[in-house]
């Protein structure tokens, strides 16, 4: 922190430029708090790029410590659940093998979050194939968590920045009327619309939202110390 304003720096999964959560999390951020990130260069969520990109964590942490960032956030939910649960600690060692600031990733805050709103039954509504929504599931429930429901868009890759904000919502109606029981829904992918449907969806279902990159959010201020009431993106922001 320099004069009040701090920098988180994140480790983007795919491309510079490419999905929704670097203008949803400006959106969503206080005025102090500005964002740098590296991408590790996923062009599709299969085993060969998934392990090619993280490789590249150490050389990405490296290159946010020079920027003097306070905190540092590794963006993603198939790169950490592809390692399996306890795998998102593991990249947080390696970050810190290089630097000692602060670190954490999506996965660990949307975990976090999901626990400190009381949660255990939830359900799950992602843009993914089987073959990661299966990985999520294994994650979720070794996290201590009991997934009633999980809705998919099955979509490609390269479709999820493209999907209108419609789908998201509707899938996460879906998955609530299909699991009457559930306690919060879950929506992981920062690549696909979702910011501006957590309040709407909280008001219609009456239970809280955690998506991937708003519990992101929340979890590298909490990180940075930063103590503040966000407005407009649900309860977690704006009452923890």
């Amino acid at each position: 922190m320099k004069d009040g304003k701090y920098i988180i720096g994140m480790i983007k999964p795919s491309t510079e430029g490419r999905g929704q959560s670097a203008g949803s999390q400006k959106k969503m951020l206080p005025e102090n708090v500005s964002l740098t990130s590296v991408a590790l260069g996923i062009k599709d969520l299969v085993p060969s790029q998934l392990t090619a990109a993280l490789s590249g964590i150490e050389q990405a942490a490296g290159e946010l410590a020079a920027r003097d960032v306070d905190v540092i956030s590794m963006g993603g939910t198939p790169p950490v659940v592809f390692g399996g649960y306890g795998f998102d600690k593991e990249i947080i060692a390696r970050i810190n093998k290089v630097t000692p600031i602060p670190a954490t990733t999506s996965q660990t805050s949307s975990v976090e979050a999901i626990r400190l709103l009381g949660a255990k039954k939830i359900v799950i509504v992602t843009p993914f194939s089987d073959y990661v929504n299966q990985m999520v599931i294994k994650f979720m429930e070794a996290s201590g968590f009991i997934v009633r429901s999980l809705q998919t868009a099955n979509a490609p890759f390269e479709e999820f920045p493209k999907m209108p904000l419609s789908l998201s919502y509707e899938l996460a109606l879906k998955a609530v009327k299909t699991a009457p029981d559930a306690e919060c829904i879950y929506i992981p992918c920062a690549a696909w619309l979702t910011s501006d449907n957590i309040e709407p969806l909280e008001k219609e279902t009456g239970i809280p939202v955690v998506t991937s990159t708003q519990s992101g959010v929340w979890g590298v201020l909490r990180l940075a110390g930063v103590k503040t009431h966000i407005h407009g993106y649900g309860c977690l922001l704006h009452d923890f």
